[in-house]
């Protein structure tokens, strides 16, 4: 069997789209020099609007193609539904390029089921809500075939690059309030009401919850007699209010409490089941959640603990405006997953967290001193001139 690589300390996230047409040694060459020893590449990602500080050129917003992966894929070794490889050779050339380079231990950025592209094309996969409403932009991760379609894209991607590990985005369901462009609505969003828009109601999960004795159609009943009563109401309900409200209905609805459980307790298997399936010697790391902070993330299906022990670990996007945020869900963190091994960090060393960037030392120090030691850095793109040097600086420090 083959050994797993060593694992990066400090990472760096990337898209192809920032290193494609440049040469490659001269990159890992400025990459490495910045103190990091490892490289988070996007290697499935959704749609967006790009702006690049230190483009000087065209591409200064960047627009990606949606739903599409940045590799070349084995056709055989998917079931229903095959990826879409990205229209540029050059854009799927980058991981080649760097795995041939050799010098940064790569992981494999991928996200799952934010994904609009396959939403699109299978419109029946997608989150329904408790009115009948489906989310293009929201596959839902509890259908056979779009399940299959995770195992199937983490196995290939595993097998065809020397990956040292897969970093899975996005394993459970999207939030409402975290999903399409031209978003529009005179109701202020909360918390309470994000998670009754975002709950699915599609013939899977449905099925799935009449197995474990939960009444789900009941329930999507009782969720558009409560909403639909909130929004025929005269006022917004402050952000206290609504935390307040959701506290409440998950203590006395039982049922609504026992779907959200269902979920986590999904997400967690689809999690092993994919562990299972890749090789060993590739480690498995899991993006628990868009959610800030982190305990919310069962919101979107996610169980921290059970995660990072049904993978390698999880890693945990720490994005605070400053570095007692940070320090403090770490601490949330760490207290829910029982083992500090098991977590990594992701912090943003610019706008808009941390001071603008300034308090990225303090941050990096005050997760080390809750035994979070691998930590990456977002995103190498994206952040002006002076923030990488500014991270530059923090690293070379610390060594």
């Amino acid at each position: 069997m083959s050994q797993r690589r060593p694992a990066a300390r400090h990472s760096l996230y990337a898209y192809a789209w920032d290193l494609a047409g440049r040469d490659t040694r001269s990159t890992v060459d400025e990459i490495l020099d910045l103190g990091v020893d490892g490289l988070s590449l996007a290697a499935s990602y959704h749609a967006g609007k790009f702006l690049r500080p230190r483009v000087s050129g065209p591409g200064k917003v960047y627009f990606p193609e949606d739903g599409t992966i940045y590799f070349n894929p084995q056709p055989s070794r998917y079931r229903a539904i095959q990826p879409k490889p990205h229209s540029s050779a050059a854009m799927r050339q980058v991981a080649y390029d760097l795995a041939s380079d050799g010098r940064l231990p790569l992981s494999a950025w991928t996200v799952l089921f934010h994904n609009t592209r396959l939403g699109e094309a299978h419109p029946e996969l997608t989150v329904k809500n408790a009115w009948g409403d489906g989310y293009v932009y929201a596959p839902c991760p509890m259908q056979p075939a779009l399940a299959d379609y995770a195992v199937d894209l983490s196995n290939d991607l595993a097998r065809t690059l020397p990956w040292q590990s897969l970093t899975l985005e996005s394993p459970g369901w999207t939030p409402f309030a975290h999903g399409y462009h031209h978003e529009f609505a005179q109701v202020r969003s909360n918390l309470w009401l994000d998670t009754m828009l975002g709950l699915c109601f599609c013939d899977a999960c449905q099925s799935n919850a009449r197995q474990q004795g939960i009444d789900a159609a009941g329930l999507a009943s009782r969720i558009r007699t409560r909403v639909d009563g909130y929004l025929a109401g005269p006022a917004d309900a402050a952000a206290d209010q609504a935390s307040a409200w959701l506290t409440a209905d998950l203590l006395e609805d039982q049922e609504l409490a026992a779907f959200i459980r269902m979920r986590q307790n999904y997400v967690t298997q689809l999690v092993a089941r994919i562990r299972s399936e890749i090789p060993a010697e590739v480690a498995l790391y899991i993006i628990p959640t868009v959610q800030r902070p982190t305990a919310q993330t069962w919101l979107e299906g996610s169980d921290l603990k059970a995660l990072a022990f049904a993978a390698d670990g999880i890693e945990v996007p720490f994005y605070e405006p400053d570095a007692g945020r940070v320090v403090a869900d770490a601490v949330d963190t760490v207290r829910r997953v029982g083992d500090a091994s098991r977590v990594r960090g992701i912090l943003r060393p610019g706008v808009p967290d941390l001071g603008d960037g300034a308090q990225t030392g303090a941050a990096l120090d005050g997760l080390r001193g809750q035994g979070i030691e691998h930590v990456g850095f977002y995103n190498y793109g994206m952040l002006r001139g002076g923030a990488l040097a500014g991270l530059r600086g923090v690293l070379k420090a610390r060594k």
